[in-house]
Protein backbone atom coordinates (compact mmCIF):
# COMPACT_ATOMS: atom_id res chain seq x y z
CA UNK A 1 0.00 0.00 0.00
CA UNK A 2 2.36 2.14 0.76
CA UNK A 3 4.26 1.67 -2.65
CA UNK A 4 1.04 2.28 -4.34
CA UNK A 5 0.78 5.82 -2.52
CA UNK A 6 4.30 6.90 -3.21
CA UNK A 7 3.68 6.06 -7.23
CA UNK A 8 0.58 8.46 -6.76
CA UNK A 9 1.82 11.16 -5.16
CA UNK A 10 5.16 10.79 -7.29
CA UNK A 11 2.54 10.85 -10.11
CA UNK A 12 1.08 14.02 -9.21
CA UNK A 13 4.25 16.00 -7.62
CA UNK A 14 5.56 15.49 -11.81
CA UNK A 15 2.92 18.09 -13.48
CA UNK A 16 2.36 20.06 -10.12
CA UNK A 17 6.36 20.98 -9.92
CA UNK A 18 6.20 21.98 -13.63
CA UNK A 19 3.31 23.84 -12.92
CA UNK A 20 4.92 25.91 -10.14
CA UNK A 21 7.60 27.44 -12.66
CA UNK A 22 5.20 27.84 -15.39
CA UNK A 23 3.75 31.01 -16.69
CA UNK A 24 0.67 32.03 -18.26
CA UNK A 25 2.43 33.05 -21.35
CA UNK A 26 4.47 29.74 -21.65
CA UNK A 27 1.52 27.91 -21.60
CA UNK A 28 -0.59 30.18 -23.93
CA UNK A 29 2.02 29.52 -26.20
CA UNK A 30 1.91 25.50 -25.85
CA UNK A 31 -1.69 26.05 -26.24
CA UNK A 32 -1.33 27.85 -29.44
CA UNK A 33 1.09 25.31 -30.98
CA UNK A 34 -1.62 22.45 -29.55
CA UNK A 35 -3.94 24.38 -31.98
CA UNK A 36 -2.03 24.15 -34.67
CA UNK A 37 -1.27 20.71 -34.62
CA UNK A 38 -5.04 20.07 -33.66
CA UNK A 39 -5.89 21.90 -36.77
CA UNK A 40 -3.59 18.93 -38.58
CA UNK A 41 -4.49 16.31 -37.02
CA UNK A 42 -8.24 17.04 -36.78
CA UNK A 43 -9.13 18.84 -40.01
CA UNK A 44 -11.74 16.97 -42.59
CA UNK A 45 -13.09 14.59 -39.74
CA UNK A 46 -17.28 13.91 -39.36
CA UNK A 47 -18.42 12.46 -36.61
CA UNK A 48 -22.10 11.54 -35.10
CA UNK A 49 -23.44 13.78 -33.22
CA UNK A 50 -26.52 12.85 -30.54
CA UNK A 51 -27.75 15.88 -29.60
CA UNK A 52 -30.72 16.30 -26.48
CA UNK A 53 -32.86 19.87 -27.11
CA UNK A 54 -34.80 20.99 -24.24
CA UNK A 55 -37.39 24.08 -23.06
CA UNK A 56 -37.49 24.43 -19.40
CA UNK A 57 -39.32 26.48 -17.71
CA UNK A 58 -38.39 28.72 -14.95
CA UNK A 59 -39.08 26.13 -12.36
CA UNK A 60 -36.89 24.07 -13.66
CA UNK A 61 -39.43 21.81 -15.68
CA UNK A 62 -39.43 20.50 -19.19
CA UNK A 63 -41.98 21.50 -21.30
CA UNK A 64 -40.66 20.58 -24.29
CA UNK A 65 -37.66 18.19 -25.77
CA UNK A 66 -36.04 16.64 -29.13
CA UNK A 67 -33.65 14.40 -29.90
CA UNK A 68 -31.57 14.83 -33.32
CA UNK A 69 -29.27 12.56 -34.91
CA UNK A 70 -27.03 13.90 -37.19
CA UNK A 71 -23.48 14.22 -39.25
CA UNK A 72 -21.44 16.64 -38.04
CA UNK A 73 -18.72 17.67 -40.31
CA UNK A 74 -15.66 19.71 -39.40
CA UNK A 75 -13.60 21.11 -42.21
CA UNK A 76 -10.34 23.27 -42.30
CA UNK A 77 -9.68 25.48 -45.21
CA UNK A 78 -6.61 26.94 -46.20
CA UNK A 79 -5.93 30.33 -44.42
CA UNK A 80 -8.69 29.69 -42.10
CA UNK A 81 -8.28 30.27 -38.54
CA UNK A 82 -10.95 27.98 -37.66
CA UNK A 83 -12.73 25.36 -38.90
CA UNK A 84 -15.67 25.27 -40.98
CA UNK A 85 -18.50 22.97 -39.19
CA UNK A 86 -21.74 21.81 -40.69
CA UNK A 87 -24.88 19.90 -39.57
CA UNK A 88 -26.86 17.37 -41.67
CA UNK A 89 -29.74 16.21 -39.31
CA UNK A 90 -30.65 12.60 -40.28
CA UNK A 91 -33.23 11.50 -37.25
CA UNK A 92 -35.83 13.28 -35.60
CA UNK A 93 -36.96 11.93 -32.56
CA UNK A 94 -35.80 8.51 -33.49
CA UNK A 95 -37.56 8.68 -37.12
CA UNK A 96 -35.25 9.18 -39.99
CA UNK A 97 -36.00 12.71 -41.76
CA UNK A 98 -33.63 11.45 -44.82
CA UNK A 99 -31.37 8.80 -45.89
CA UNK A 100 -27.69 8.38 -44.62
CA UNK A 101 -25.88 8.93 -47.41
CA UNK A 102 -23.03 10.89 -46.52
CA UNK A 103 -24.21 13.72 -48.53
CA UNK A 104 -21.92 16.14 -46.81
CA UNK A 105 -18.67 14.64 -47.24
CA UNK A 106 -19.35 14.20 -50.76
CA UNK A 107 -19.78 17.52 -51.50
CA UNK A 108 -16.29 18.24 -50.57
CA UNK A 109 -14.95 15.24 -53.13
CA UNK A 110 -15.17 18.37 -55.30
CA UNK A 111 -14.47 21.95 -55.35
CA UNK A 112 -14.07 23.60 -51.96
CA UNK A 113 -15.83 26.57 -52.35
CA UNK A 114 -19.30 25.36 -54.09
CA UNK A 115 -18.56 22.61 -51.07
CA UNK A 116 -19.15 25.04 -48.57
CA UNK A 117 -22.08 27.02 -50.26
CA UNK A 118 -24.41 23.82 -50.53
CA UNK A 119 -22.90 22.41 -47.10
CA UNK A 120 -23.93 26.01 -45.55
CA UNK A 121 -27.22 25.49 -47.22
CA UNK A 122 -27.96 21.50 -45.82
CA UNK A 123 -26.61 23.48 -42.56
CA UNK A 124 -29.52 25.76 -42.42
CA UNK A 125 -32.02 23.37 -43.19
CA UNK A 126 -31.07 21.33 -40.22
CA UNK A 127 -31.62 23.66 -38.01
CA UNK A 128 -34.77 23.88 -38.86
CA UNK A 129 -35.06 21.30 -36.33
CA UNK A 130 -34.26 22.86 -33.84
CA UNK A 131 -36.54 24.19 -30.72
CA UNK A 132 -37.22 27.29 -29.18
CA UNK A 133 -37.16 30.97 -30.47
CA UNK A 134 -33.65 31.35 -30.56
CA UNK A 135 -31.07 31.35 -33.53
CA UNK A 136 -28.12 29.38 -32.75
CA UNK A 137 -25.00 29.89 -35.09
CA UNK A 138 -21.83 29.15 -32.70
CA UNK A 139 -23.29 25.82 -31.72
CA UNK A 140 -20.08 23.95 -32.78
CA UNK A 141 -17.90 22.11 -30.24
CA UNK A 142 -14.42 23.46 -31.89
CA UNK A 143 -15.15 27.35 -32.31
CA UNK A 144 -13.99 27.99 -28.59
CA UNK A 145 -10.36 26.51 -29.73
CA UNK A 146 -9.78 29.21 -32.59
CA UNK A 147 -9.32 31.95 -29.81
CA UNK A 148 -6.25 29.98 -28.73
CA UNK A 149 -4.56 30.25 -32.20
CA UNK A 150 -1.47 32.06 -32.69
CA UNK A 151 -3.27 34.58 -35.34
CA UNK A 152 -6.26 35.10 -32.95
CA UNK A 153 -4.95 35.43 -29.04
CA UNK A 154 -3.54 39.12 -29.27
CA UNK A 155 -7.28 39.47 -29.74
CA UNK A 156 -8.13 38.48 -25.61
CA UNK A 157 -7.13 38.77 -22.26
CA UNK A 158 -6.22 36.07 -20.18
CA UNK A 159 -5.47 35.43 -16.52
CA UNK A 160 -5.15 32.40 -14.77
CA UNK A 161 -8.06 31.85 -12.29
CA UNK A 162 -6.91 28.36 -10.66
CA UNK A 163 -5.95 24.68 -11.22
CA UNK A 164 -8.18 22.06 -11.46
CA UNK A 165 -7.33 17.78 -12.17
CA UNK A 166 -9.27 16.78 -15.36
CA UNK A 167 -9.19 13.13 -16.40
CA UNK A 168 -6.24 13.04 -13.73
CA UNK A 169 -4.75 15.74 -15.52
CA UNK A 170 -3.36 18.89 -14.00
CA UNK A 171 -4.78 21.89 -15.65
CA UNK A 172 -5.01 25.26 -15.46
CA UNK A 173 -8.18 26.98 -15.35
CA UNK A 174 -7.84 30.67 -17.70
CA UNK A 175 -9.99 32.79 -18.26
CA UNK A 176 -10.37 35.02 -21.39
CA UNK A 177 -11.99 38.18 -22.39
CA UNK A 178 -12.33 39.29 -25.57
CA UNK A 179 -12.03 43.00 -26.66
CA UNK A 180 -11.03 43.64 -30.25
CA UNK A 181 -13.61 44.44 -33.34
CA UNK A 182 -14.52 43.59 -34.88
CA UNK A 183 -15.40 40.65 -32.70
CA UNK A 184 -15.04 36.76 -33.59
CA UNK A 185 -18.69 36.35 -33.34
CA UNK A 186 -20.83 38.51 -34.85
CA UNK A 187 -24.84 39.20 -34.79
CA UNK A 188 -26.89 40.69 -37.20
CA UNK A 189 -26.63 43.77 -34.78
CA UNK A 190 -22.98 44.03 -34.52
CA UNK A 191 -20.42 43.04 -32.43
CA UNK A 192 -20.84 40.93 -29.32
CA UNK A 193 -17.61 40.08 -27.24
CA UNK A 194 -16.78 36.39 -26.14
CA UNK A 195 -15.46 35.89 -22.54
CA UNK A 196 -15.12 32.46 -20.85
CA UNK A 197 -12.63 29.78 -19.26
CA UNK A 198 -10.17 26.99 -21.00
CA UNK A 199 -8.89 24.13 -18.83
CA UNK A 200 -5.48 23.88 -20.15
CA UNK A 201 -2.98 20.73 -19.76
CA UNK A 202 0.22 22.18 -18.29
CA UNK A 203 2.28 19.99 -19.72
CA UNK A 204 1.06 19.85 -23.23
CA UNK A 205 -0.97 23.28 -23.51
CA UNK A 206 -3.58 20.92 -24.37
CA UNK A 207 -7.38 22.18 -24.01
CA UNK A 208 -9.05 19.37 -22.07
CA UNK A 209 -12.20 21.70 -21.41
CA UNK A 210 -13.80 25.23 -22.94
CA UNK A 211 -16.31 27.45 -21.57
CA UNK A 212 -17.88 30.26 -24.22
CA UNK A 213 -20.37 32.98 -22.73
CA UNK A 214 -21.80 35.40 -25.17
CA UNK A 215 -24.02 38.09 -23.72
CA UNK A 216 -24.36 39.55 -19.98
CA UNK A 217 -27.25 40.31 -17.58
CA UNK A 218 -28.34 42.84 -19.54
CA UNK A 219 -28.51 41.19 -22.68
CA UNK A 220 -31.36 39.55 -24.79
CA UNK A 221 -29.75 36.10 -24.59
CA UNK A 222 -26.69 34.85 -22.99
CA UNK A 223 -25.95 31.92 -23.82
CA UNK A 224 -23.06 29.48 -22.59
CA UNK A 225 -21.35 26.39 -24.11
CA UNK A 226 -18.89 24.31 -22.46
CA UNK A 227 -17.19 21.36 -24.39
CA UNK A 228 -15.40 18.24 -22.50
CA UNK A 229 -12.90 16.25 -24.69
CA UNK A 230 -11.36 12.67 -24.82
CA UNK A 231 -9.04 10.65 -26.72
CA UNK A 232 -9.85 9.09 -29.59
CA UNK A 233 -7.71 5.86 -30.09
CA UNK A 234 -8.15 5.69 -34.32
CA UNK A 235 -7.34 9.02 -34.73
CA UNK A 236 -4.81 9.11 -31.67
CA UNK A 237 -5.78 13.29 -31.13
CA UNK A 238 -8.35 14.73 -28.31
CA UNK A 239 -11.68 15.50 -29.47
CA UNK A 240 -14.82 16.67 -28.45
CA UNK A 241 -17.09 14.41 -26.19
CA UNK A 242 -19.77 16.36 -25.32
CA UNK A 243 -20.68 19.74 -25.35
CA UNK A 244 -23.28 21.55 -23.17
CA UNK A 245 -25.64 24.56 -23.72
CA UNK A 246 -27.73 27.20 -22.33
CA UNK A 247 -29.09 29.99 -23.91
CA UNK A 248 -31.15 32.40 -21.06
CA UNK A 249 -33.37 35.73 -21.32
CA UNK A 250 -31.88 37.13 -17.88
CA UNK A 251 -33.82 40.35 -18.20
CA UNK A 252 -37.07 38.22 -18.07
CA UNK A 253 -36.87 36.07 -14.45
CA UNK A 254 -39.78 33.66 -15.74
CA UNK A 255 -38.96 33.23 -19.31
CA UNK A 256 -38.26 29.67 -20.10
CA UNK A 257 -34.53 28.62 -21.34
CA UNK A 258 -33.03 26.41 -23.61
CA UNK A 259 -30.38 23.59 -22.67
CA UNK A 260 -28.87 20.56 -24.71
CA UNK A 261 -26.52 18.22 -24.74
CA UNK A 262 -24.43 16.99 -27.65
CA UNK A 263 -22.49 13.65 -27.47
CA UNK A 264 -20.38 13.07 -30.49
CA UNK A 265 -18.83 9.11 -31.58
CA UNK A 266 -17.59 7.47 -34.58
CA UNK A 267 -15.20 10.16 -35.81
CA UNK A 268 -13.82 9.09 -39.12
CA UNK A 269 -11.90 11.21 -41.83
CA UNK A 270 -12.26 12.05 -45.04
CA UNK A 271 -10.84 13.00 -48.22
CA UNK A 272 -11.02 16.63 -49.42
CA UNK A 273 -10.11 18.82 -51.69
CA UNK A 274 -9.28 22.34 -50.33
CA UNK A 275 -8.37 24.33 -53.66
CA UNK A 276 -11.16 27.19 -53.77
CA UNK A 277 -10.62 28.88 -57.57
CA UNK A 278 -9.85 32.87 -57.20
CA UNK A 279 -12.08 34.43 -59.44
CA UNK A 280 -10.76 36.20 -62.56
Amino acid sequence: MKTLLAGIALAWAAPNVLAQSLTLNELLFRASQSVVAYERAFSDVVAEEQYLQQIVRADGTTRRERKLRSDLLLVQLPGAVSWLGFRDVFEVNGKPVRGRDGRLQKLFLGEAEPAVKQATAITRESARYNIGGVVRTVNLPTIALAFLHPLNQHRFDFKRVGEELVDERLTWIVQYSEYARPTFVQLPSGDIFARGRFWLDVETGDTLRSELILGTSRSEVRTTITVDYREDESLEYWVPESMREMYERPRKSKANRIEATATYSNFRRFAVQTEMKVPR
